[in-house]
């Protein structure tokens, strides 16, 4: 995938995918603060106050946050198809993602049903918004690729993620008789295994070989990949929803995502080690890292169904490598790189002026060396997290280290930000 096939010309304003990028960051930190004020070790009890809260400030506020904005980026430039009313619809769902998510952690940590109550139409509105629009885009949409494929399948996952979602707030908000525990399943189920699995894989379909400089996913993967996770997330939904549904069933669908998920970061292992630039690159190595720990995941999954007398702490491990290593991994390598991009590619559209003004490349707009630190801060944040459940000092390593990431990550949105700024000072002051 090469720079000069995607739709540039129909990329929205670059304010659209920053300001999402701009707030998440801080929904890092406020998770490690929700993790420090809730005593004990919220690694320990997953159902803890503190960690459904901080679980929710990190899937909602940042990772979701995250990947609103940058598939309103995607679908015009890499679909072909740009999303109605750009700036109307990122207002609209920012506002109220943020508002909800901040209401619903607040209602979990605090054990309020009002917050709950209020959290749950706003989150609502966010995603009937984004869904919307990014149907409407992708209908209209006359490429046939297996990313648009991957995003049509991840929204859909998130629409259902988002209904059951609702469904829970509202019956911890009433006391409403659910069967809570597998509908919490499900919903998660689909969020990361549907949702952040398959927008990732479908993103990564572009993003390895353009930015990376490796060979193409091979047609039998992107053709298949997506379809099949989707599948096999709709069997085990009915196994959850279904009664009676056969034991063997919920064991079967999960071992298949997993070996299906293993696949993917296998394939993109290979394809990064056959890269045609040998230069180290700290996206590239959040990329490795995101893929190693989906493979830890994986592995974790099946020790927890092996071992009875340990399988709360590998299923614990299983959950927490999953988000934080693989789908946080990714998120930060990828959004280091679209930042840059983005900033470069909109100041370019100055033409003469900018080549004038000098633009800088890509690597300028946010130092490598700060990629760099953030890098080796995550990586001792997940060797913490393998001994979090057990151990308290290494839960509180955790929780220092979401927090630093959250700084140095805010810190180089707003390195970018400020980069893109001075220089289109400098570009419109040149006489035309």
């Amino acid at each position: 995938m090469k720079v000069a096939t995607l739709s540039t010309e129909q990329a929205p304003p670059i304010s659209v995918p920053l300001c999402f990028f701009a707030v998440a960051p801080v929904f890092l930190v406020l998770a490690a603060l929700l993790l420090a004020a809730g005593g004990g070790n919220p690694f320990a009890d997953t159902r803890s106050p503190a960690s459904l809260a901080a679980t929710h400030c990190i899937t909602l506020g940042f990772m979701a946050m995250v990947m609103l904005g940058a598939t309103q980026q995607l679908l015009p430039v890499v679909i072909g198809s740009p999303v109605p009313a750009p700036r109307l619809v990122a207002w609209s769902t920012l506002l109220p993602l943020t508002a909800g998510a901040l209401l619903l952690s607040g209602g979990f940590m605090l054990g309020e049903p009002a917050l709950l109550n209020l959290s749950w139409p706003l989150l609502g509105l966010a995603f009937l918004v984004f869904i919307g629009a990014g149907m409407l885009s992708l209908a209209r949409a006359s490429a046939r690729n297996a990313t648009k494929t991957a995003i049509l399948l991840s929204i859909l996952s998130l629409a259902v993620a988002v209904a059951l979602g609702m469904l829970l707030a509202r019956g911890y908000a009433t006391g409403l008789p659910l069967p809570y525990t597998r509908l919490a399943t499900a919903h998660i189920g689909l969020a990361l295994g549907g949702w952040v699995m398959l927008l990732i894989a479908g993103a990564a379909y572009q993003v390895v070989p353009m930015f990376q400089l490796t060979p193409d996913y091979p047609k039998w993967l992107t053709a298949n990949l997506a379809p099949a996770i989707f599948a096999v997330l709709l069997l085990g939904l009915a196994s959850l929803l279904l009664e009676p549904a056969p034991r063997w069933m919920a064991s079967a669908t999960e071992n298949l995502f997993w070996l299906l998920a293993a696949c993917f970061a296998v394939v993109t292992l290979r394809l990064q080690n056959r890269r045609r630039r040998r230069v180290p690159d700290a996206t590239l190595s959040f990329f490795r890292l995101g893929m190693l720990s989906l493979l830890l995941a994986a592995l974790f999954s099946l020790a927890s169904r092996l071992s009875p007398t340990a399988n709360d702490y590998f299923g614990t491990l299983s959950v927490l490598i999953f988000l934080l290593g693989f789908a946080m991994s990714l998120t930060q390598g990828m959004l280091y790189k679209i930042i840059a991009f983005l900033v470069w590619f909109h100041l370019f559209r100055g033409g003469i002026n900018a080549v004038k003004a000098g633009v800088p490349n890509m690597k300028e707009i946010i130092p490598e060396p700060w990629m760099w630190r953030h890098l080796w801060l995550h990586i001792g944040t997940l060797l913490a997290v393998l001994l979090a459940p057990l151990w308290g000092v290494a839960a509180w390593l955790v929780m220092l280290g979401l927090l630093l990431q959250g700084v140095l990550l805010g810190c180089a949105v707003l390195a970018g930000i400020s980069v893109y700024r001075r220089t289109l000072g400098r570009i419109e002051q040149i006489p035309a």
